[in-house]
């Protein structure tokens, strides 16, 4: 049985925005991603920046301190739909646009993504919730258990006739990933990297206890790396999936947001040169730790 797949996700702030962009415009380094793909990527707005604008412009100057901004939408098949790298699949993104735009008015939708580069093709949205009285109302849209039922069986009988179905209504059913991200999470919370120098041999050099110290502070700082790649793999899970639990993604926005905030507004040569000025700087605090503990060896 192959499913039509429709995720939500609210944004409360621009910072939340922003964040999404920039995964969604690959401003930030995606691992799950094909790089060599990501240029057949579709976006009907240029730059993240040009959707920010877009949400700004649509906001009512009266709203809530934490009314829902922006909902970001997520719409996709099974992976083993037939349809992909068909002319169904530009039929089905088509009308999924469309449903969009019947749902929200052309007006709300601040930007349109297709990714291409990733295992499963899929849209992301960014719409404004305004409802019919030009108000800020997320919970007339995605409001209550029913709404969001009928909104699913809406979309699923817009795709029905692409051999798409709907997911079995009230299924307990959960991904798989789950578990696998919840074991990342539990064991990287804590990125503070404490290293432990081997003990010096009797009669061994200055410098062999050097590569021993360097060889050590690398293995031992390797685990937590592989632990923040995969955070970093698993990040659009927990941004597009409720179910993951919104905690774990606000802790994951939390890590990456002070990243995102560096680099708002910086064009990719920018950008480039902020990476490679943060990893020069993390192998020279390597190299001040390998020294610190040569001169520590010396001193005994």
């Amino acid at each position: 049985m192959n499913y039509a797949i429709l995720r939500t996700a609210k944004l409360k702030t621009m910072g939340n925005i922003g964040s999404s962009l920039a995964h969604s415009y690959r401003t930030i380094e995606t691992p799950n991603a094909d790089p060599n793909i990501t240029p057949k990527n579709h976006h009907s707005v240029a730059t993240p920046e040009a959707v920010k604008q877009a949400i700004k412009d649509r906001l009512p100057e009266k709203r809530r301190s934490d009314a829902v901004l922006c909902i970001e939408y997520l719409i996709t098949a099974s992976p083993e739909w037939e349809g992909w790298g068909t002319s169904k699949e530009d039929e089905f993104f088509k009308r999924s646009a469309q449903w969009l735009m019947d749902k929200h008015g052309a007006e709300n939708i601040a930007g349109l993504s297709i990714h291409r580069d990733i295992s499963t093709p899929h849209l992301v949205a960014y719409v404004v919730p305004i409802d019919h009285k030009g108000k800020l109302n997320c919970k007339n849209f995605l409001g209550g258990r029913v709404k969001l039922n009928q909104m699913q069986t809406d979309f699923a009988n817009t795709v029905a006739d692409l051999g798409l179905t709907r997911g079995k209504e009230g299924s307990k059913a959960k991904h798989t990933s789950i578990k696998e991200y919840y074991h990342d999470i539990n064991h990287a919370r804590d990125f503070t990297i404490e290293t432990v120098s081997p003990k010096a041999e009797m009669f061994e050099s200055k410098a062999r206890y050097g590569e021993k110290v360097t060889a050590a502070v690398i293995e031992q700082i390797e685990p937590t790396v592989k632990a923040a790649n995969s955070i970093l793999m698993d990040y659009e899970k927990a941004r597009l999936d409720k179910s993951v639990a919104e905690a774990s993604y606000d802790t994951l926005k939390k890590r990456v947001e002070p990243y995102l905030l560096a680099i708002e507004g910086l064009n990719q040569e920018e950008i480039t040169r902020v990476n490679e000025v943060m990893l020069l700087e993390s192998r020279k605090i390597a190299i001040e730790r390998v020294k610190y503990e040569r001169a520590r060896y010396v001193s005994k």
